[in-house]
């Protein structure tokens, strides 16, 4: 049997580093992102802007002998413009709804639909700021709260498909260089994200890949379909 992921954001950050590890350990890899540094006999890349409706839309999925198992990472992510809710503008609010809720379910949509005869896994790319409203970040905590809730239906509505919601913790991406350089007057929490960098508090997204590599090998450890990378020991 041919293991087969899909990975939305595999151009950078935890989606690339995860797509590398994939494919050393025999996976056929297909990345979706605006661009693409990966080079590997099992890659396949399909250029795409999960920002935009109409380029999600247009999505291809690979054909997949039915036989083998896909799993579909839903990584892509975008904390968007950090400001509160009444300054942003409606255009950067519903770019930010589209990469982080309106694809993810849209991937999850026709995925279950497109594979019906295959095993189908499904790993939602979640963060704590779904648990806790976090001044400034409004889209994007009402987003992966949004994403929770998405695995919890799909867990619900299909015995045939097995759905995950994954915390990764603070990671070294491009999101915190985002978040440490946004204005104070915008981002009242900035002082705290600046410590977790200088105290050398942000994981690599090496170690992140590995640890959701290793969730994807041993799904019957996990009796819980949200899990916390940064209390799992490997």
């Amino acid at each position: 049997m041919i293991k087969n992921a899909i990975v939305t954001g595999s151009s950078k950050g935890i989606g690339r580093e995860l797509a590398l590890l994939l494919l050393e350990s025999g996976f056929k890899v297909y990345g979706y992102s605006r661009t693409n540094s990966i080079n590997h006999i099992n890659f396949k890349f399909q250029k795409t802007d999960l920002s935009d409706v109409n380029s999600i839309d247009s999505i291809k999925l690979p054909e997949i002998n039915k036989n083998d198992q896909v799993f579909l990472i839903n990584n892509a992510g975008e904390i968007g413009v950090i400001d509160k809710i009444g300054n942003k503008k409606s255009s950067e609010i519903i770019n930010e709804f589209n990469i982080n809720l309106i694809a993810p379910t849209i991937f999850c949509n026709n995925i279950i639909n497109f594979y019906k005869g295959n095993s189908k896994i499904i790993i939602n790319i979640s963060s704590g700021a779904a648990l806790r409203p976090i001044e400034s970040w409004g889209t994007y905590c009402q987003s992966k709260s949004a994403i929770d809730m998405l695995t919890r239906m799909i867990e619900a509505e299909n015995n045939n498909v097995k759905a995950y919601s994954v915390y990764p913790g603070v990671v070294d991406t491009d999101m915190q260089l985002k978040i440490r350089n946004t204005e104070k007057t915008k981002f009242p929490l900035r002082g705290r994200f600046i410590e977790y960098y200088n105290n050398n508090e942000l994981v690599n997204p090496k170690v992140i890949a590995q640890k959701i590599a290793y969730l994807m090998n041993n799904l019957p450890k996990f009796d819980s379909n949200m899990v916390s990378l940064r209390d799992l020991v490997i």
